[in-house]
């Protein structure tokens, strides 16, 4: 808890829109930052504004429900971004009084004349390898994330790797960033007794274990269809079923259609998106193992969970990452099939390398926490309103 002696308050209006809809990774880090801002720092007003036409799901409604007051702007949010690039009007200041900063949280600033503003940017993928992300994604962001950085009074991203990104390709200068390491929900991840989360799984979702454990959007930037490989290949030497948790995202239907067709295909369980968050412990607490061979991230929250629930993970060496699993965990090249392959089967059949992977795995999670992601957004907020 922090206390606060400040004589006036700190006015926020935030971009919330991230909360409606299928939460991803970035409405989860919007969630639960808030969480912990409106929880420890009673010197912050903070206000809502979302975009869009989708409802926040239950969960989001508690923390909507916090703020001082919420405008809600129901124009789909491609329609608004579109319309704003080309007639830049209405500035949204004119809409929000009273407030000394505004903080738009995925990417894009709107037209704002006199407010200070923080702009939150996660990754940089559509730039980077924009191979492995949707046109859309990058004909929405990619016309404006340059001027959108340069406008913004300041810049919070989740990881050093972004930082630099963002340094590099945005021309920002390093001052002018912060970096906001996400967290994890440390009331839900943690490690459960596994022979009671494996009987949950079966009585619940009828997959019996053992299994091997993904949970992400079902898209190229992830490399599922590298893990798809990867399976195929270990799958032979090794009694886990493959279990992937997420979301359709760019390319799903060829992905999907590749699992289909393997010829493994009756040991690999898909499903969708699962709306309860926090029934992933159950998954994580089941599994033996997680893997990640995504091509790149700006964090990576999914890995952070796993580990508090005392999985050991297998993750890409690209992105953000290796920041996630710390010099103890195990990053090898999302495109060396063989080298995750092989250290698969060796964590499998070496207990004594994979009970210190379930300790090492424990105590990295807990480097991370929402608690500190709320205090580096405050720290932002707070140097702000001194200016």
């Amino acid at each position: 808890m922090n206390n606060t002696s400040h004589l006036k308050n700190i006015c926020v209006t935030v971009d919330i829109t991230p909360l409606r809809g299928e939460k991803t990774g970035i409405g989860n880090y919007i969630h639960y930052t808030l969480k912990f801002l409106l929880l420890n720092y009673k010197d912050l007003i903070i206000n809502g504004i979302s975009f869009g036409v989708h409802k926040f799901q239950n969960d989001s409604y508690e923390i909507v429900h916090k703020l001082e007051k919420h405008i809600h702007i129901p124009v789909p949010v491609r329609i608004l971004y579109n319309w704003w690039n080309i007639c830049r009007y209405p500035n949204i200041d004119t809409l929000l009084k009273n407030n000394s900063i505004l903080h738009f949280t995925n990417y894009y600033l709107p037209p704002i004349y006199h407010n200070k503003t923080v702009l939150s940017i996660y990754d940089l993928s559509f730039l980077t390898c924009p191979q492995w992300v949707s046109p859309q994604i990058i004909n929405l962001f990619k016309p404006t994330i340059f001027p959108s950085a340069q406008r913004a009074t300041h810049i919070i991203t989740c990881s050093e790797k972004s930082k630099k990104d963002i340094e590099t390709l945005l021309n920002i200068p390093s001052e002018k960033i912060s970096v906001s390491y996400p967290g994890y929900d440390d009331t839900i991840f943690h490690p459960l007794d596994k022979e009671k989360a494996q009987l949950y799984i079966e009585k619940h979702y009828q997959i019996k274990s053992p299994f091997i454990l993904f949970v992400g959007t079902i898209e190229e930037r992830k490399n599922v269809s590298g893990l798809l490989n990867i399976y195929e290949k270990v799958q032979n030497n090794i009694p886990h079923r493959l279990v992937l948790i997420g979301k359709k995202g760019f390319h799903a239907n060829e992905i999907l259609s590749k699992m289909q067709q393997m010829k493994c295909s009756d040991k690999i369980i898909y499903l969708n998106y699962i709306n309860n968050h926090s029934e992933l412990k159950w998954f994580y607490s089941s599994a033996d193992m997680f893997i990640y061979p995504s091509f790149d991230e700006g964090f990576g929250i999914p890995p952070l969970e796993a580990m508090a629930c005392g999985c050991p993970v297998i993750v890409s060496n690209q992105g953000a990452l290796p920041e996630v699993v710390g010099h103890k965990g195990i990053t090898i090249h999302p495109q060396d099939i063989d080298n995750f392959a092989e250290a698969i089967t060796t964590l499998l059949s070496d207990k004594n390398k994979y009970n210190n992977m379930i300790t090492n795995s424990i105590l990295q999670a807990k480097n991370f926490s929402w608690s500190k992601s709320a205090k580096s957004h405050y720290e932002v907020y707070k140097k702000l309103d001194e200016i």
